[in-house]
């Protein structure tokens, strides 16, 4: 009777915890990753490395958002991560030739979302798929950007534009996450509560009903790819901000760091907030191994089978939420 008992409450609370799993969702994941990394680590909880950790999520959060749109629209963007690059030295070498800050800045965001619809209209309209469309695109954006940097770093910055990457507010906050919070939030806004969200999420899961519902499916493909280009130019300036200069090689792996982080989030449910997550999970596991050491080719193994494990306990917490609803 007694083990009867025990067992009874011990499925109760296995049920309970499986609840709070699913409510949480890929925030379990990055709880998890966090107190492992404060016992693993001496330095993990440290002021400078907190700072740090935020910075680097910063930028791959927001080109990820950016990725979301077009991901849930059923396509796929490889060119953001030269596209981050491109940005950063097009805003550096337009301030260095005298051009107001906010004015170049505005330039580029202008420019990357050109960009992004000049892909979207290339997979829409001329009907190749968006995986080598834009994986051309990436290699025209990366020769443009050698070609006008000479392949060397854009410095001599204005003092003011360091403030976007490495400033703080109240001498607390990090700007980068105030503008994180803002496109967030913004983003967020948008695929939740407006017609054009709905529509991003009906043409990526049966692009068929969404044109017999009236959506204009070839419109709301290029903004995806649009909102892609804007994201990523965005986070383009916040980097060079963050690193004093233009990079030309600065983008580096960040537009597949974006995709996996969407992927980790979860992109069946629309929500701006897991992919949040999904960049929260790679930046805390990038820092973790750098922290233990591991040599940097382990470190790539590390975070891809990493990657693999996230998105299959995210398909496991998915499957246990329908059988607990049934």
């Amino acid at each position: 009777m007694q083990t009867k008992a025990m067992n009874k409450r011990l499925g109760s609370l296995t049920h309970e915890f499986n609840k709070l799993m699913n409510a949480m969702g890929v925030w379990f994941v990055v709880i998890l990753f966090f107190v492992i990394l404060s016992l693993t680590t001496d330095t993990f909880l440290s002021y400078a490395n907190l700072i740090n950790v935020i910075r680097q999520i910063c930028v791959n959060a927001m080109v990820a958002l950016g990725a979301s749109y077009v991901i849930l629209g059923g396509e796929i963007d490889l060119s953001t991560g030269n596209m981050c690059a491109f940005a950063g030295c097009g805003a550096a070498l337009l301030m260095v030739a005298g051009v107001n800050m906010w004015l170049a800045i505005a330039i580029i965001l202008v420019v990357g979302a050109i960009i992004g619809c000049l892909t979207g209209a290339v997979v829409t309209f001329i009907k190749i798929p968006s995986f080598i469309a834009s994986l051309g695109m990436s290699y025209v954006i990366l020769g443009a950007n050698l070609l006008l940097t000479n392949s060397e770093p854009i410095s001599g910055l204005p003092a003011q534009f360091m403030t976007l990457g490495r400033g703080y507010i109240a001498d607390v906050i990090p700007v980068p996450v105030i503008i994180l919070i803002i496109f967030f939030t913004i983003g967020a806004f948008f695929l939740k509560y407006t017609s054009f969200g709905r529509s991003v999420i009906s043409v990526g899961e049966n692009p068929i009903a969404a044109r017999l519902s009236g959506i204009d499916i070839l419109t709301t493909k290029v903004l995806i790819f649009a909102i892609g280009g804007f994201t990523a130019a965005a986070a383009g300036v916040v980097l060079a901000s963050r690193l004093s200069s233009g990079q030309p090689m600065a983008g580096g792996d960040i537009g597949l760091t974006a995709i996996a982080a969407v992927f980790v989030g979860g992109t069946e449910k629309g929500s701006a907030l897991n992919v949040l997550a999904g960049a929260f999970v790679l930046g805390l596991v990038n820092n973790g191994l750098n922290l233990l050491e591991v040599n940097a080719y382990w470190q790539k193994v590390a975070l891809g089978l990493i990657i693999v494990l996230a998105v299959l306990l995210d398909q496991i917490r998915a499957s246990r939420a329908v059988s607990i609803k049934k």
